[in-house]
């Protein structure tokens, strides 16, 4: 039939009649996408788990952390100075005769180091003597003469004018004898300066002047220095200590203590705080200029490999001894900025732990808070770890990795993970 010949009132039945079939179209069509998209994220998911469980095992290796007695130190910078140092200078002027020591010689105190021409100064001294004993002789006579006039005076043969004549004669003949004798023990002192000997017991330095040239005494400039000795047993280091350390400090040591409380101290070229001393002073106040306060250490130099003006590291207990877990820097990485340490759990995955540091200890680093003794702690590998990765670890020993300053910092975050479960990018290494 032609459908155009329908009337107006039999179209509306025929399109009943057509809608069974359409609703069933609609059904089966949403039935197959539902199932699709259903199938579609199953072999997602399932891909997805078989990518997960193809990550392989990192290598690593780990060690128990180390328990050990620590104590907080307060470190500094400083300078080493002698105890006793001296500048060589003549007392006497003269031709400098002889040097009797060889340039950077260990001496004691009284050792000849130089003499200046002693001609003079020897024909100076005679003829002290003679004028000590001319007025020796002279004095004898006019005691003589005293004892005569006093005996004549009692006897009224002379008259008084003449006895205090007599009188004044010997008193003015024993003011010479005195004169004399004291011109006499100058000439012995400027003698004995010929001889210039070393004051105190250490090291000389070089001699600033040759035999034969003119030495003027009492130069009080640079140019009068002959040689400069220093002392080298022991040694004293000096060290501005901020106030907040010295308020710490004041805190622990009792004031008795305070003058033998234990220094250490390192050099440049040393990496341990080797030698040992004490404070043997502290200055009576702060500079308000720079909230710091001038602070004494002394050190024996047995060895004598201290000498003055070396530049040194020193550091001073501010705390009590305290058990304390030690881990090697190595182990330390970093996330979004606040310091882990991974950790190896029975299931041999991988955990990150936050941590709270504390000192540095004989090259090791003190964890004051986030993992425990037994932790099997990560020291080699981190930079490829990340938290729930699974590991191939082998044991090591904590102390093996001490002095170790390169501080790894993982990538640790999720987010920087690709899609097959791995991380994006290599971790870096930097300097602790």
């Amino acid at each position: 039939m032609n459908p155009s010949l329908i009337s107006a009132r039999e179209r509306p039945l025929a399109r009943r009649d057509r809608t069974p079939i359409t609703r069933l179209t609609w059904t089966l069509t949403f039935r197959i996408a539902f199932f699709g998209g259903w199938l579609a994220t199953l072999t997602a998911c399932h891909q997805q788990t078989q990518t997960q469980a193809a990550v392989p095992a990192v290598r690593v290796t780990t060690a128990l952390p180390i328990e050990r007695e620590v104590i907080n130190y307060a470190e500094f910078t400083g300078n080493t100075a002698a105890v006793s140092s001296v500048d060589v200078r003549a007392r006497v002027t003269g031709y400098l005769d002889k040097i009797s020591f060889q340039a950077g010689a260990i001496v004691t105190a009284g050792d000849l180091l130089f003499v200046i021409d002693q001609r003079p100064y020897q024909a100076a001294l005679d003829q002290a003597q003679a004028n000590v004993d001319s007025a020796k002789a002279q004095l004898e006579l006019a005691e003589a003469n005293f004892q005569r006039s006093r005996k004549l005076m009692e006897g009224a043969v002379i008259d008084a004018q003449t006895y205090q004549t007599q009188v004044a004669t010997r008193d003015q003949a024993a003011a010479t004898l005195t004169a004399n004798q004291a011109a006499l023990e100058t000439a012995k002192l400027n003698l004995g300066f010929t001889e210039i000997r070393s004051p105190i017991d250490g090291q000389t330095s070089i001699y600033n002047f040759s035999s034969g040239n003119l030495i003027v005494g009492g130069d009080n400039t640079s140019s009068g220095i002959l040689t400069t000795v220093v002392s080298i047993d022991p040694i004293w280091v000096y060290f501005n200590a901020d106030e907040r350390s010295l308020l710490d400090f004041q805190q622990m040591v009792k004031p008795a203590d305070r003058q033998s409380t234990p220094v250490e101290m390192k050099l440049a070229n040393e990496s341990t705080f080797a030698h040992k001393g004490v404070i043997d002073f502290v200055d009576n106040q702060v500079d308000p200029a720079t909230g710091t306060i001038r602070v004494r250490g002394a050190f024996p130099n047995k060895d004598r490999g201290l000498r003055p003006g070396l530049f040194v590291e020193v550091r001073v207990p501010i705390s009590a001894p305290r058990k304390g877990l030690l881990i090697s820097d190595v182990c330390i990485g970093y996330d979004q900025g606040e310091p882990i340490v991974y950790v190896i759990g029975k299931d041999n995955l991988a955990t990150a732990k936050p941590v709270k540091l504390g000192v540095s200890w004989e090259g090791l680093r003190e964890v004051v808070s986030g993992i425990a003794a037994d932790d099997r702690v990560v020291v080699n590998g981190i930079v490829r770890l990340r938290s729930g990765i699974p590991v191939e670890a082998s044991e090591g020993n904590m102390a093996d990795f001490a002095g170790t300053n390169q501080v790894q910092l993982p990538t640790t975050t999720d987010r920087n993970a690709n899609s097959n479960g791995t991380p994006s990018s290599s971790p870096s290494v930097a300097n602790h």
